[in-house]
Parts: C-alpha cells; structure tokens; sequence
C-alpha cells in the first residue's frame, strides 16, 4: 500500500519525537556548547555562543500528517530571545519569549503545530528577535519534543 493510505501512514509513520538540542544543526550563529549545571533536567545547559540575533538551529524528523503539542525545555531568564519555527520553510510559530526577570529552570514552554503531510520535516529555530527588557539573543534549550493530539 502507499503512504498516502491514512491507515497505513498511520502504522508507518512516526506520530511522536523527542530531540536532544546538542545534537541540533547550528544553520547561522556561534557554536553549540554545553556546561554542566545539576539544578537542570538532565544536568546540561545547551545553547549557542555567542549569541546573536537570527541564530537559528536545525533537525530532521520523520512524522505522520496531523496535529501536535509540541514542547520546549528550556530556561527563562534575563539574557534569552524570542523564538520562532519553520517547517519545512513555513511559520509554525513566532511568539515564543524565553525572557523573565528572574530565573526560571526547567519551563516547558508549549505550542500547537501542524505537519501537512507525510514524511521527512526540517524543524528551523530561530532567535528572531529578543524582549525589550532583555540583556541578550541567548537561547537555552536541552529537549524538544513532540506527541501527535
């Protein structure tokens, strides 16, 4: 059967992901580095330096078509950007602020997400802008991940 039969890309296709943000693609800005830090899930900060604003990143998942919560963990603090997302080249979404004014570990911020279509997608973060009170483009991320809704 083809993949394009919704009961077997169902069967076939991946409808959840999980991606550890040091092994993202770094599209544009400094390089990943990642320090140790036991207040914070799994014991690393992950981040690019230096910072920059439209630092972006990179991965590739495989998923059915349909809707998703995705989510991000991260940290809000006073020196980190706003993000946007690009799937395969289209806006997913561009309102998320990692900015806070006092510090914030393991927040888990979350967005609804659609994949048109079967197959491979190209997930593009970028730090496309920063809060007026913020100190910096920073973004600091360990794990994104995703569940089909």
């Amino acid at each position: 059967m083809p993949l394009s039969n919704p009961v077997f890309s169902e069967l076939l296709l991946p409808t959840s992901f999980a991606h550890w943000h040091d092994e993202s693609l770094v599209e544009v800005g400094g390089q990943m580095k990642t320090d140790t830090n036991a207040s914070l899930a799994y014991g690393v900060e992950i981040y690019q330096d230096p910072p920059g604003i439209n630092d972006s990143f990179s991965f590739l998942k495989l998923l059915a078509v349909g809707t998703y919560n995705l989510s991000v963990l991260t940290t809000l603090k006073t020196n980190l950007g706003r993000l946007k997302l690009e799937i395969d080249g289209n806006l997913a979404f561009d309102d998320m602020d990692c900015y806070n004014a006092s510090l914030v570990v393991n927040a888990i911020l979350q967005r609804t997400i659609t994949i048109p279509t079967d197959g491979l997608h190209e997930f593009k973060f970028t730090v496309f802008s920063k809060n007026a009170a913020s100190s910096n483009y920073y973004f600091s991320g360990r794990k994104i991940w995703a569940r089909k809704i």
